[in-house]
């Protein structure tokens, strides 16, 4: 189990729900040991312990202690990773989660010693959701888990600058903005999310205007070999969306896909119906 994210989360998730007992009696607080006293950093220290990660995960019971663990090491920025350690408020002293998932807006999150509003002193063992921008998050400290983990790569990009989707045409959605990239998957060409060899499992959404009610939409993941509009190698299920009055929010999902070495992954979509160019005006995976 040594050094891998998926140990570490595993541990953290068998204790979704753990209550602790009057004046703060949990046994993480007891194995520290420092029992009866706030306990979000020991239930960490305590995972990490029986995961044989503790030498990649400080054992501490401060808040600010982990922090500066993490950043005397090189491992401690603002961007979050599966598997890192998350502090919150000021210097990141006030609290601290594991980051299980994260999308370009949130974290979800399991922390100890929280509840349901994310209190810094609350009853249990919590999975959270808390939003990227929120003004509590301080940073992330990142474990140095084994390369070639059993955790995944993770992507998370996005297009902020305004696209014309051409009548009757697949246009390949590129990207202008990057929120992470595990594993150094995400192509430089900005048309591309992922390369391959990859198994992937992908969401993408995005935002639609400028069409009249009832037109439809198609969207499709595809393979190419190479950069750019390099030539369709395989081509996913078209999903159809209809164009609702104002903008029309579209989202597509593939699971279980697998991308070829050499080979990169794109998203489509077509104004596939009617005459009129529409714009897309934010899309994100």
């Amino acid at each position: 189990m040594a050094n891998t994210a998926e140990s570490m989360l595993d541990k953290c998730r068998s204790y979704i729900g753990y209550k602790e007992g009057p004046d703060n009696d949990t046994i993480f607080g007891a194995w520290y040991p420092m029992n009866h006293q706030p306990w979000c950093a020991m239930f960490i220290s305590y995972c990490a312990a029986k995961t044989d990660n503790a030498d990649i995960i400080p054992k501490y019971a401060s808040c600010a202690v982990g922090v500066d663990w993490f950043r005397d090491r090189g491992k401690f920025d603002s961007t979050p990773t599966v598997g890192a350690i998350v502090f919150y408020g000021a210097g990141g002293g006030e609290h601290t989660e594991i980051v299980e998932s994260f999308t370009s807006s949130s974290i979800t999150t399991i922390g100890g010693n929280t509840n349901n509003d994310g209190s810094a002193n609350g009853d249990g063992v919590y999975r959270r959701v808390v939003s990227r921008s929120s003004s509590r998050i301080y940073g992330y400290g990142h474990p140095d888990y084994t390369e070639g983990s059993d955790m995944p790569k993770r992507v998370s990009v996005a297009r902020k600058a305004a696209d014309t989707l051409v009548a009757g045409a697949w246009e390949i959605v590129s990207f202008d903005t990057e929120f992470a990239d595990g594993g150094a998957m995400h192509p430089a060409d900005g048309a591309s999310f992922i390369q391959g060899p990859a198994h992937y499992l992908v969401t993408a959404s995005a935002r639609i205007s400028g069409l009249a009610e009832g037109t439809t939409i198609q969207t499709r993941f595809v393979e190419v070999n190479g950069a750019g509009a390099g030539v369709v190698q395989k081509a996913g299920p078209i999903q159809e969306h209809l164009v609702t009055s104002g903008d029309t929010f579209i989202t597509q999902s593939r699971n279980g896909a697998y991308c070829d070495d050499g080979n990169r992954v794109q998203w489509h979509i077509q104004v596939a119906t009617g005459t009129a160019d529409g714009t897309l005006a934010f899309s994100d995976l």
